[in-house]
């Protein structure tokens, strides 16, 4: 290998996650049924072909897209054994509030555009979700009131974080998101350090 020379394998990663870069661009504008390979490549500049050298599918490209949040959320879940203690509840939580706020764009397709919902893409997306919910319940089999409050807590974290304007500063919008969200949990908010 020449020092200095790009290999083939970088160049193709860089130019698949450029492609993954525009296609949620169009897709968080325009929803993912309405956004068209063609438009994808044409934004790209590629032909349609090059395009689906790196992404077979529309569906594939979708997977390419959630893969990042799809591993953070497992990453949040799967290393936290059974939770009951509020703080470790809440700090479950802020990860979530962390994640949802690093994917804005993506959590508002995914909570808007019914034709992702049934994507093979999103497929591990439910146990991960149930898995969340649990732990924020701090219970394995939550009873109707836990429910209802993970519920509430994760509704107030997408309510918070989709609709928060442009000028709002962040480290405010994730504070009172975390507050609202604990409350809705019934666990103490963290104090800030």
């Amino acid at each position: 290998m020449v020092i200095g020379a790009v290999s083939e394998r970088d160049t193709g990663e860089a130019t698949r996650a450029r492609i993954v870069e525009v296609a949620l661009e169009l897709i968080a504008d325009r929803g993912f049924a309405a956004t068209t390979t063609r438009e994808i490549s044409e934004r790209l500049g590629f032909t349609k072909a090059a395009l689906y050298y790196h992404f077979r599918t529309k569906d594939d490209l979708l997977a390419a897209i959630v893969a990042p949040a799809m591993s953070e959320l497992e990453a949040l879940v799967e290393h936290v054994g059974p939770v009951t203690e509020p703080t470790v509840r809440c700090s479950v939580l802020a990860g979530y509030v962390d994640l949802v706020a690093g994917h804005a764009d993506l959590v508002r397709v995914l909570s808007a555009d019914p034709a992702v919902r049934h994507s093979p893409a999103l497929a591990g997306a439910m146990p991960l979700y149930e898995r969340l919910a649990r732990l924020l319940a701090g219970a394995e089999a939550p009873g109707t009131t836990d429910r209802v409050r993970v519920r509430a807590a994760l509704g107030a974290v997408h309510a918070a974080l989709e609709h928060a304007e442009p000028d709002e500063d962040p480290a405010v919008v994730r504070s009172a998101t975390l507050a609202a969200a604990c409350g809705a949990l019934g666990v103490p908010v963290p104090k800030a350090g």
